[in-house]
């Protein structure tokens, strides 16, 4: 997917996602339990600014929106509580259950450090390079690329009655 949307990026633009993804550097044991307790494409196996440079990438930049992951886990989990009643009589019996049993699973694998959610930010390069031979990654703090200002095309105006 990331080699299609560097294929469909002008030269020089500019590719923004955000993903929960396991962190770099887990022993297998944590991992796999990350990958039970995240959401189906959490299991990737390699990161994603090396997955971004192998795709043609450069000035990939990473930041870390795992606190509000948390937060909004714990919002989710909370209202979900509040209206269990109303949601059971609405879904078949034990979904409302099981979907509170996920949710505290993800909340604990959150705090344990073991799912994280990430904006990611990445160019493609302005001349064309061969796939894989990217630029490296640049730290979050490093100071940032102009962002170009969009401007209005004129429009054929309507025919006035």
């Amino acid at each position: 997917m990331l080699r299609a949307a560097r294929r469909v990026l002008r030269p020089g633009g500019r590719l923004g996602f955000t993903t929960i993804h396991i962190p770099p550097g887990l022993p297998p044991r944590s991992r796999r339990r990350a990958a039970q307790a995240g959401p189906p494409a959490v299991a990737a196996t390699r990161d994603y600014p090396a997955l971004l440079r192998a795709a043609g990438f450069h000035d990939i930049v990473e930041v870390d929106l795992t606190a509000d992951y948390l937060t909004t886990a714990r919002a989710w989990h909370r209202h979900t509580l509040s209206y269990q009643t109303e949601l059971a009589a609405l879904h078949p019996p034990g979904e409302i259950a099981e979907r509170l049993a996920r949710r505290r699973t993800a909340i604990a694998a959150i705090e344990a450090g073991l799912l994280r959610r990430s904006l990611f930010l990445a160019h493609r390069p302005d001349r064309p390079q061969p796939i894989g031979t990217a630029r490296a990654s640049r730290p979050a703090t490093a100071a940032k690329r102009p962002v170009p200002r969009m401007t209005a095309r004129p429009t054929a105006s309507a025919p006035q009655a």
